[in-house]
Parts: C-alpha cells; structure tokens; sequence
C-alpha cells in the first residue's frame, strides 16, 4: 500500500535544527579550519545528513528527489539567468564596456569629494559587474589604500565602499542574489527591481549626503593618486574606450525600460557586445565565445586590474547552481 508523506509527523524542533547546525560546522572547518571558500562539498554532505533524518522520519528516496527537483523547477529560471550573466560579464569586459565605467568614473575621485566619489563609483562598478564582493575585493581594495595615503580615516572609506557596492548589487538585473529573489517569487526581475527602488534609492541618497558632508581629503599631492593614475593608464592601453563601449550597457538598459524578458534582454546585449569586441578591440569570434563561455583572461601586468578584469564566462556561476538541488532534501528532514 502506498504511504501518504503527509501522515508523517512533523519533526521535532531540536530534530529541524540538528541538520542545519552540522552543516553549519561542516561549513566552518572548510573555511574556518581549512581555510578553503568552497563551500559545495559541505554543503552535499550537509544535504546528505538532512536525507538521513529524513530516512529516519519514514521518508525514501523517491520523495526526497521529488523535492529536489521542485526546487530546481522554481530555481530554474534564475540558473538560466545566471549562465547568461556569466556570459555577458565575460563578453562586456572584452568589449571595453566595464573597463569605459570604470575608466571614467575614477574621474569622479576628487580628494575633496572623496568618500562621495568612492561611494558612487562603486554604485557603478557593481551595477555593471553584478557583485558587491568582486566590487569590494578589487576597486574597493584600491580606494582603501588611497584614502589611506589621503589620510581620510579607514571607517568612512570602508563605509562608502560597502554602500555603493551594496546599493549596485542590489539594483543590479546581473547580481545573482537580484535574479533569485524574483525567481523564487515567480516575479519578473525588472519589476522586482522597481519595487525596491522606493526604499533602496532613498537610503542611497541619505548615505550620500552624508558621505558629502564628510567630504574627503583638503590637500593631496600627485604620489597619493598614483593608484588612480596607473589603473586608468592600464585600462587605456589594454582597451579602446568610448561611446560605442556604452552600446550594450544602454541597450539593457533600454529593454528593461521596455520591459522585456531578462534572458532574451541579457543575451541580446551579449551579442551586441561580442560584435562590438570584434570590431573595436580586435578580438576574433572564437575570442568572443571562450570569453563568454571560461571568462575575460588579460594581463596587465597589475595585480588589482587583473583582478578586477579577470572573471565572467558562464562556467564562473555554473558551480554554485548544484547547491539548489542539495538544498532541496532539506525540507524532508
């Protein structure tokens, strides 16, 4: 006779957070102990302890993979955004579209706007790249080592970083965590972006008029701009940067504002940059297709803009959409 799964009882408190606690540890000794931050492998085996709680509750295999595959049902759509982020990061690096954002905007950094500057040059950087943490990592690296020599205490330049790299994150339709929330919700991206924007947008300006007042740095000699100085010289020498660069960017932009599908929005700007890799920055079309398919690769000869530089390709997201379908045991246990 076939068993109802809904006559098993529901578990115990302590039993609902046992799983949870020992992935949890799991995850620790990895990053923690081992100091690795790949978290997938604890993860599995997090998924793999649920399973067995929830063995122990009556549940089988059958059911637990039913449960998985209904996560990836609702996950789906967000995967399939993700892969074409990673391609479009990958191609819009290639075509100079990034490096043109980034190029320009550390003209925003003057010494005595300085923490204003930061914060809305890493609004852009992450609005373009999609991650706070790459933007925090590279560009954000940088600024803290030139606010240092501008002697502008540590607190505020870390406080504009994190705000504006946050802030572009979040309203960002290339961040992963921005396309989950709608797929999850079985909500369009653009509108759940416009929904955040009359809480986001708000709290961004209140920090900015902050991040004014504050100011920055009265004095400064040319030494202490020599980071801004060598990241722009790289950027021009490595890239041809102009108007047509901003193509694809506007033309994202464009089709949010007319509502269309991300995945059809996103990959139509990646071929829009691809073409224009080919004819401004001298790439070949199987250049176009590995950097969209592994991720930019350049070597500038500088650390912080390799970096910055060095990522996208669809393979750089596809890692982490495995750990959709662990989670999806979690709900036997």
């Amino acid at each position: 006779m076939k068993r109802e799964s809904n006559a098993i009882a529901l578990p115990s408190l302590g039993m609902a957070l046992l799983p949870i606690v020992l992935t949890i540890g799991l995850l620790a000794i990895q990053l923690f102990y081992y100091d690795d931050f790949t978290p997938h492998i604890p993860l599995a085996l997090g998924a793999a302890i649920a399973a067995i709680f929830g063995w122990s509750r009556g549940y089988r295999w059958k059911e637990m993979e039913a449960g998985g595959f209904k996560l990836l049902h609702v996950a789906m759509p967000a995967v399939a955004t993700l892969i074409v982020v990673g391609m479009l990061i990958g191609v819009l690096i290639a075509s100079g579209t990034v490096p043109t954002l980034i190029y320009y905007g550390l003209e925003l950094l003057s010494p005595q706007w300085f923490l204003a500057a930061t914060m809305l040059m890493c609004s852009v950087v992450s609005l373009v790249v999609g991650s706070s943490w790459t933007t925090v990592g590279t560009v954000g690296l940088a600024l803290m080592g030139i606010g240092t020599a501008l002697e502008i205490p540590v607190y505020w330049t870390a406080g504009a970083i994190v705000s504006g790299a946050f802030f572009g994150d979040k309203m960002s339709p290339l961040s992963d965590t921005t396309n989950l929330s709608p797929a999850v919700t079985e909500t369009n991206i653009f509108d759940h972006i416009k929904n955040m924007l009359p809480t986001t947008v708000p709290a961004m300006l209140i920090a900015l008029v902050i991040y004014a007042w504050a100011g920055g740095a009265e004095l400064s000699s040319a030494g202490t701009l020599a980071r801004i100085v060598n990241i722009r010289e790289g950027l021009d020498n490595a890239f041809q940067l102009g108007f047509w660069q901003l193509l694809p960017l506007l033309l994202i932009l464009s089709l949010a504002f007319l509502k269309v599908a991300p995945i059809p929005a996103l990959f139509t700007a990646t071929c829009l940059g691809g073409i224009i890799a080919m004819l401004t920055q001298g790439v070949s079309f199987h250049d176009v297709l590995t950097f969209a398919h592994s991720g930019f690769t350049i070597d500038t000869g500088m650390g912080p803009l390799d970096s910055l530089l060095n990522r996208g390709g669809y393979l750089h997201d596809l890692g982490s959409h495995a750990d959709h379908l662990c989670a999806g045991v979690w709900r036997y246990s």
